[in-house]
């Protein structure tokens, strides 16, 4: 079930973690009656890039493609890796995790954007510490203690602005965020390659990674082995240890 956040309800809640697939290439054929999808799994598409440099179009078979496409993912063909882009809508992380997010590079970005949406009933994140330590109903408290001070500058802010205080141009919203704190929810749309994808996991399916972002990473893990042969070996590496670190030094 959809993770809805709490924009029409009073009061705030906490979230997890939520990954969807929402987009992904696929291979087609074009022709007078317009686009068509030749196959749901996105090794065909790979592999077809793959047979380019290796002229070997006339092994072309399912089977085979599974093979080529795990072949060129272990062996770092990653030139090939770049044709497949997934794209994944991500509700359920704090804004502390779409910090680290972001900075991988080679991959589109979409973030709500706190200057216009209005954050007073925002979800929230409780890391696992907090919990563990006994501290649940004091970071609650925290969480209600900063959307009361949001709601109230917001509020002033109106007031001034409609009473000329301030600029007709300043954004009441875009100046009541400074308050929030990075646990609250921001959503966020990334479209990574498969390349990049795998450096992503690589750097963030690991016990040195924070985390929420290791469970953002392990949900994309799950998704993208049911389409694709390109992340068998850091699938099985994973299912095996339990995270990739090893992994990294020999990739």
């Amino acid at each position: 079930m959809r993770q809805e956040r709490p924009y029409k309800s009073p009061g705030i809640k906490e979230m997890t973690m939520e990954v969807k697939l929402i987009g992904i290439s696929l291979p087609v054929e074009m022709d007078n009656e317009g686009i068509n999808v030749r196959d749901y799994n996105s090794d065909a598409l790979l592999a077809e890039a793959g047979r380019t440099c290796y002229q070997s179009f006339d092994k072309a078979s399912p089977e085979n493609d599974r093979r080529l496409v795990a072949h060129m993912g272990a062996i770092g063909h990653y030139s090939v890796l770049e044709h497949v882009v997934p794209v994944f809508r991500i509700r359920g992380g704090s804004r502390a995790f779409t910090h680290q997010l972001v900075r991988h590079r080679h991959t589109g970005y979409s973030q709500e954007s706190q200057r216009y949406c209005d954050e007073g009933n925002f979800g929230y994140i409780i890391p696992p510490s907090i919990k563990e330590a006994g501290l649940e109903k004091k970071f609650v408290a925290i969480m209600e203690q900063c959307q009361q001070n949001y709601l109230e500058l917001q509020k002033k802010l109106k007031s001034a602005l409609d009473e000329g205080r301030i600029p007709k141009h300043r954004k009441v919203n875009e100046d009541a965020r400074f308050v929030i704190p990075n646990a609250v929810q921001s959503e966020i749309v990334i479209s990574p390659n498969f390349a990049e994808l795998r450096h992503m996991f690589k750097k963030r399916l690991t016990t040195h990674a924070q985390w929420e972002i290791h469970e953002c990473f392990r949900q994309i893990l799950l998704i993208v082995t049911q389409f694709s042969s390109a992340f068998d070996d850091i699938n099985s590496w994973y299912e095996e240890h339990g995270n990739l670190n090893d992994f990294r030094d020999k990739g």
